[in-house]
């Protein structure tokens, strides 16, 4: 006789709802662990399986992409709270140090903010529309165009800028960083950002799975 027939109809379907009960549950997710602990088993990982390779700069650079995405994420919700994409909110950033009369050509800005061109175009013209720059026309040149900082893009711009360098402090100070390290810091970033092409040895014959 099959199993369910040898139950009461009570019992049976208190066993289809418990087994729904049991489906319905959501699984539990496993929190993701923290960078440190990521970054240290990818650079051990790589450690056991191929130890012939010294890796642990890489492993650093590694480590200072994640600060980089971290700082990403921080600047999207300060641009989220004045009303702007990030792109746009560095935009307003750039013309606010440039100083009076908080001004640029549109290829000095896109230059700044390493962009094409047609993306500087396309968050100028966000930007217009929203009130917070306007173009204007260059004294030296009638053909060409300065964007310049309204009244609401500069004070848009100084209370992001203001809330960036909260922001910093706040992680500085929870990284327990010190001036020194911070300086320390500083001056090897600078000395990785001067190296913009690589020599490597060139491997004589075609790179094959093989090899």
């Amino acid at each position: 006789m099959p199993a369910q027939l040898a139950l009461g109809e009570g019992d049976w379907k208190g066993m289809k709802k418990s087994s729904v009960s049991r489906r319905a549950e959501p699984a539990i997710k496993q929190p993701p662990p923290p960078d440190s602990t990521l970054y240290d088993d990818i650079e051990a990982a790589w450690l056991e399986q191929r130890p012939d390779l010294d890796l642990a700069a890489a492993c650093t650079l590694l480590r200072l992409e994640r600060v980089n995405q971290l700082h990403e994420m921080r600047l999207q919700e300060i641009s989220k709270a004045v009303g702007l994409q990030t792109g746009e909110l560095y935009v307003l950033l750039a013309l606010r140090r440039s100083g009076k009369p908080y001004e640029l050509r549109p290829t000095d800005l896109f230059r700044a903010l390493l962009v094409t061109s047609g993306a500087m175009t396309k968050r100028v013209a966000r930007l217009q529309e929203g009130g917070f720059v306007l173009r204007v026309s260059a004294s030296d040149d009638g053909r060409s165009e300065l964007v310049r900082l309204t009244a609401k893009g500069l004070a848009t711009a100084d209370r992001g800028i203001a809330e960036v360098a909260r922001v910093v402090a706040c992680t500085i100070e929870a990284s327990g960083l010190t001036k020194a390290e911070i300086a320390m810091l500083d001056r090897c970033l600078r000395k990785l950002l001067a190296v913009r092409t690589v020599n490597t040895p060139k491997k004589s014959g075609r790179l094959t799975a093989a090899d």
